[in-house]
């Protein structure tokens, strides 16, 4: 595979899943890849499972998805995932439940390249401070060698290029063969960087660059199915600002 899209923290948002879907269906790409977090905090999680299972290459379990498979685990939630979490459990079957509980925390189909959500030793972790990446990047360059991990857990797109911490705009950033990169393609259902815009990326294998993108979709549709199914006003406003 040379042309790889790669998707994260879907979070139960089917009008930006499907806008997203729909662009990198145009992006002749050759596989796609999901960093998790494909449910939670929005009203239509079975739908963007069944997308999601029925269109990826691979996907690894995110927080929310380990605690919605799992009612038994303690993680730290606030009261407002907490309510979404209860309501993405019960609108999905034993089986929609097993899927996401028997997910991978990471994959790793070449040693060049691997998948994550949170960090490659800890789902749970963000990777968010300079000394947090290079710390990661340093130990994955030991380990494996050069090539790139991709993460999402943040929210946010970003790039640590074995040296620096970048903040991409959409476009093409070329990444250096010889370092261990980290590539965040941010958050298809939302976004945290002050863009509502659902994010994705694509990575080049061969030419070594990877294309950030941005999709337009219906924020107030998918806002108006968060406050109709119930859920606390704050997930469906966050939406607006892409907080």
């Amino acid at each position: 595979m040379n042309r790889i899209a790669v998707i994260s923290d879907v979070h139960s948002n089917l009008q930006a899943l499907t806008t997203v879907l729909a662009r990198i269906d145009e992006l002749a790409v050759d596989g796609l890849y999901c960093l998790g977090d494909i449910v939670g905090y929005g009203a239509r999680p079975v739908e963007c499972l069944d997308l999601v299972r029925s269109r990826v290459t691979g996907a690894v379990q995110g927080n929310h998805d380990a605690l919605i498979a799992d009612a038994s685990l303690h993680l730290d939630f606030n009261v407002y995932s907490l309510a979404a979490v209860e309501h993405n459990r019960a609108l999905m079957s034993p089986a929609d439940l097993a899927w996401l509980g028997a997910l991978p925390t990471r994959l790793g189909p070449a040693p060049d390249l691997m998948f994550v959500h949170g960090s490659p030793g800890d789902r749970d972790r963000y990777l968010v401070f300079l000394d947090d990446l290079q710390e990661i990047s340093t130990v994955m360059m030991e380990n494996h060698g050069p090539g790139v991990c991709f993460f999402g857990h943040t929210h946010h797109q970003v790039l640590f290029d074995g040296q620096q911490l970048l903040r991409p705009q959409p476009g093409e950033v070329r990444v250096d063969p010889a370092c261990r990169a980290l590539i965040n393609p941010g958050s298809v259902g939302q976004p945290r960087d002050g863009d509502p815009r659902a994010a994705f990326a694509v990575w080049d294998r061969a030419e070594h660059v990877v294309t950030y993108h941005r999709a337009e979709y219906d924020v107030n549709e998918a806002r108006r199915e968060i406050l109709d199914a119930g859920l606390p006003r704050l997930l469906g406003d966050r939406l607006l600002q892409g907080r």
